[in-house]
Order: structure tokens, then sequence, then C-alpha cells
């Protein structure tokens, strides 16, 4: 029953429970070891349902059965050294009445302190909750039991090598250099309230208005005995965050199993960072490829804005020389009337030529910061972007060039057409 509760989530107590209620036949006390034994055993057959609804068997299991592997390998590794270690030392698993005196350890000294300052409220229960002190709500002839409790757990925590540690919100137990917060709580007895003649009195008076809802809380609360250690982290984990004395277990003999869960809590929390460190990873890497895509596509554009300039100028220069190639076909009569003509084409062909020659298209292509080198990834994921923040125009220009001083300077066609002109004057062989 055990074994098979497991698979299911649940204890063997409930599908005990479970099977009664279906009206399956489970094995009775002592039934494996008998049968372990060669001793003959009573095996019932599975009787037919006489009730429709009783033949559909549900089991709600615990969460923890959709806790990761390595959150309920982490808890079961830490349960497994613990009850070792209570297995070797019987004062672990001890009981209140067999631990009547304790060493009190110095991480809680600030605890008590606070603690045995702290007025108790309307219900009996003392509240501390400040740097370095664990959270405690508990009543005052139980904060002796409390602090032995506290100083127990911390005592197997250091055989484990978690220790605790003072943050501005209490004192939680690193565990696997993991900080898990917790916390010291007394459970409240609730009665049922039997309301004052003072509060009839205004139920009265408020019913005379029309508000039929009572004057006075329904349950009265009130200091138990009953402790509990609450773990105040991963709230929707599936993990169990509460331990607390039952009608026959205590916390003292429950502090191996509490150990185990804060292992859990702290498997849970290293494993969400490493998601969200892995997510983050994933998202950087994504936007890091959607800045070189977008790079990409930005130098592909301006590249074919480039070339398209250049397919231009050379789409002129063949309309040109089809025009020139006519205009020298004239009889000898009419090449008067077309002289200037043709000396304004040649001289458009010239700027058209320097425009495109490799020397000016290489300079062009800088100032108009379009790259046609494949830039080294590395440094382009490095650099943020991988292309100019400011992107010039695209267009192809007339340069002067100054060789002295290895400098080009932009000059429009009417300038680049009067330097042409005067070097012709200076150089009339060219």
């Amino acid at each position: 029953m055990t074994k098979v509760a497991a698979d299911y989530g649940v204890t063997g107590t409930a599908l005990k429970k479970t099977c009664d209620r279906h009206h399956i036949p489970t094995p009775e006390r002592g039934y494996w070891a008998k049968l372990n034994y060669g001793k003959r055993v009573n095996k019932q057959a599975l009787p037919p349902s006489a009730e429709p609804n009783l033949a559909l068997v549900r089991i709600a299991g615990s969460s923890e059965q959709h806790l990761s592997p390595s959150v309920r390998e982490a808890t079961e590794k830490a349960r497994d050294r613990l009850n070792k270690h209570a297995a070797a030392d019987p004062m672990v698993a001890a009981t209140p009445e067999s631990t009547p005196s304790f060493v009190e350890l110095p991480s809680l000294a600030v605890t008590r302190r606070a603690i045995s300052k702290a007025r108790p409220d309307d219900q009996g229960f003392a509240i501390v909750r400040s740097r370095g002190v664990v959270p405690l709500k508990i009543a005052v002839a139980s904060i002796e039991r409390g602090i032995r409790i506290l100083s127990q757990l911390f005592a197997l925590a250091e055989t484990q090598g978690h220790l605790p540690k003072a943050t501005e919100t209490g004192l939680v137990l690193v565990v696997e250099n993991e900080s898990v917060a917790f916390g010291l709580e007394e459970q409240p007895e609730k009665t049922l309230h039997q309301p004052t003649p003072a509060e009839l009195k205004r139920r009265d008076e408020r019913t005379r208005w029309g508000n039929t809802n009572d004057a006075w809380p329904r349950y009265d609360q009130s200091p138990s005995g009953r402790l509990a250690i609450v773990i105040h982290a991963n709230p929707y984990s599936g993990l169990r965050r509460k331990y607390s004395d039952g009608k026959t277990q205590t916390l003292e003999s429950m502090l191996p199993d509490i150990l185990a869960g804060f292992a859990g809590h702290a498997a849970f929390i290293s494993e969400r960072r490493r998601q969200g460190e892995e997510r983050e990873r994933r998202q950087r890497d994504a936007e890091a490829q959607r800045r070189r895509e977008e790079a990409f596509n930005s130098r592909e554009k301006r590249r074919m804005e480039f070339v398209d300039a250049i397919h231009e100028q050379l789409t002129h220069r063949d309309k040109l020389n089809a025009v020139l190639t006519h205009l020298e076909n004239a009889t000898p009569e009419d090449v008067g009337r077309i002289s200037a003509m043709a000396t304004w084409i040649r001289q458009r062909l010239k700027q058209i030529d320097a425009l495109i020659s490799p020397h000016f298209l290489d300079i062009s292509a800088r100032s108009s910061k379009v790259d046609f080198d494949e830039p080294d990834p590395e440094k382009e994921a490095d650099s943020g972007n991988g292309y100019f923040g400011y992107s010039p125009s695209v267009s192809l220009q007339l340069w002067s060039i100054d060789n002295e001083k290895k400098l080009a300077t932009a000059c429009s066609p009417l300038e680049w057409a009067s330097a042409a002109g005067s070097m012709v004057e200076k150089n009339p062989a060219d």
C-alpha cells in the first residue's frame, strides 16, 4: 500500500481510505511479511461493483509529483542523509519532554531578546519581525520551547553545512548557497465567539439601519501550544511549506523532514534562477540575432542603393554615347551646327567616367558609409547593433583630390567642370 500510494503522490492511509470507500479489498496487516516467510495468506478477490458511481476512482496526488526531477532528487537525498544522521544520533528526534536542557545557539540571541521585549496582542500572541530575527508569532508560554526547537533545527542544519544568515527582513537558513526564509508560528485555537451584551446592543442598532451583519468575529483565537515552522518561499512551487505539531508528531521529531523540505526549496530556488538566467540568455541571443539581421538588411539595402546609383550613371553614359555616335556621323556641313552639343556630351561623359571610376567609387562609398566588406561576427556582436547609428544618403560624388595632403574634397559638377576646364587650358596636349 505504501509503495503504490507513493506512485500516486498520496499516503498509504489516504489510499486505504479510498479503497474502502470504493469497496476495494486491501491486504490485511502483516500480509507481506507472512508471504515472505511462506505463511498462508488470505487474498480477497475484487467483488463486482454494485454502485456505478464507485466504478471510477479519482486520486488527487500531491503537487510534489509535478516537481522537476532535480528538485525531487535534492529533497530525497537530503532526507536520506538526515534520516541516517537521526538514526546515529537519537537526540535529533527528541521529544519536548526528553530535552529539558539544551544549548542555545548564539545566532538566536537577537531573536530571544526581541521576543522577550514584545508585548502579547489581545489574542495572547507576541509577534516579532526585524533584522537578524527569526519571524515569530508565539504565546509567552511557548517561547522557551520555540527557542529550543530553533536551536535544535540550526544545530542539525550545521551538520549538513547549512548556516543561518542575518538579513534585513529576518534570519534565514542558507542551504546549498540559497537563502530560505522561514518563521515559527503558534497555531491558534479557534472557539466560537460568544457575543457580549455590548456587541449584541451594537448589532441591534445596526439592524435598525438595515445592516444584518454580525458586529463581532465568528471565532475567538487563543494560543494552543501547537507550534509550526513555516517556510516563506516559493508559495506556488507545490513544495510543502508548513510543518506543525500533530496529534502524535511533534516538531522536535520532524526536524529531519523539515530540513529536507528546506533542501527542496533551495533546489527549487536554484532551478528557478537557472531557468531565469537561461531565459535571459535566450532573450539576449534573440535580440543579438535580431540586431545582426537588422544590420545585415541595412547593409544590403545601402549596397543596393549604391549599385543602383552606379547603374543609373551607366545608363546615362550609354544614352550619351548613343547620341554622340549619332552626332559624329553628321555630314561635314552640319558639324558646325552640332559642335557645341557634342562638346557638352563629351564633357558630360568625362564627368560620368569620373563618377564611376574605381578611385571615386571607393571614396564615395566610404563617404556614404557603404561598406562592402563583411564585418567580423564577434566584433559586430560586441558593438551592439553592427551598423552606423547615423547613415548619410547614398550618392556618387565628384572629388577634388590633394595627393600631397591625401585629402579628398567633394565638389559640385560646376566646380569639377571648372577645375577640369582649367586643367585643359594648362595642358592643351590633354
